[in-house]
């Protein structure tokens, strides 16, 4: 069954698919050879001062993918935590063979729990960075040290990830998801006085303690709690003043591994949660606050 775009927005679309065609490959292109030149490094101590890191892995029912991914973020960080969330598969065991530290809990409750349940052990622990990475092997730990670069200035409190303008988000990422995520940088863009965050679904983000003691990662909601968390952790970011920087790197997809952001139940939860806190939190009294 052919999708037929509603009457209205046929411009729009014709007009996304030009830049992405024409003007977008370009950019793609430039910042992969930039960056790939700049990763050409021999790895070293990446904490300043001697201060730790840990990593965050949220997973749920990730058997095929979390022991690779585990392997490929220790070199990088002090403490390796998963957050089993409600897997029914080998996860956990899985996990824990590789050398990491497992939270485990049942049911499933989603990414957002995940996250509050890892933000909740990292602030009970002595490590000063904090980075999120999803248990599917998607994100890349190789570009953490790009991202504690970041973190050289003191001023910055959070590093978010960024594919926009990469190859992959030109040739890999499905139209519908671009358009997702372009949907939720403008929502943010328009709501939150000049928010912009390139790539406000990308789970790959970096912490600061202080940044992660203020924002409020505890789920907004009884049940499940899912991608909107992140969402939600931005506007909070926002809202409390914090300065956000950004690192641009390619991901990686698989054709044989299904996501679990949900293209129409998530893409409209997005928007939703952004309208809800509009209204809740009163952005427009915080402008001075703004980084």
């Amino acid at each position: 069954m052919s999708f037929v775009y509603p009457k209205g927005v046929t411009k729009f679309v014709e007009f996304y698919h030009l830049c992405t065609c024409l003007v977008l490959p370009i950019f793609a292109r430039i910042n992969r050879t930039y960056f790939e030149g700049r990763n050409k490094r021999k790895v070293g101590v990446l904490s300043m001062r001697g201060d730790k890191i840990m990593a965050i892995i949220p997973a749920f029912n990730e058997e095929q993918a979390i022991g690779s991914t585990v392997e490929t973020v220790k070199p990088y960080v002090d403490q390796v935590v998963v957050v089993d969330d409600g897997s029914t598969d080998r996860t956990r065991q899985i996990a824990k063979e590789h050398g990491a530290t497992v939270i485990s809990y049942l049911p499933n409750m989603g990414k957002g729990t995940a996250l509050y349940m890892g933000a909740k052990y990292f602030m009970e622990s002595d490590c000063e960075f904090l980075f999120t990475i999803d248990g599917d092997g998607q994100h890349r730990p190789e570009y953490i040290p790009e991202f504690m670069k970041k973190f050289e200035d003191p001023s910055v409190d959070m590093v978010v990830a960024s594919r926009f303008g990469t190859v992959d988000w030109i040739e890999n990422m499905p139209f519908i998801r671009k358009l997702s995520n372009l949907l939720s940088r403008f929502g943010l863009w328009i709501l939150y006085n000049g928010f912009v965050v390139e790539d406000p679904q990308n789970g790959f983000r970096a912490y600061r303690r202080r940044a992660a003691k203020i924002l409020n990662f505890k789920p907004k909601r009884k049940g499940r709690y899912g991608f909107e968390a992140e969402t939600e952790i931005l506007i909070d970011a926002r809202i409390k003043g914090l300065k956000i920087e950004t690192v641009h790197l390619p991901s990686i997809y698989f054709e044989d591994r299904v996501s679990k952001f949900s293209l129409f139940k998530d893409t409209w939860t997005i928007p939703g949660v952004m309208l809800k806190n509009f209204f809740k939190r009163k952005p427009w009294l915080y402008r001075r606050n703004f980084k």
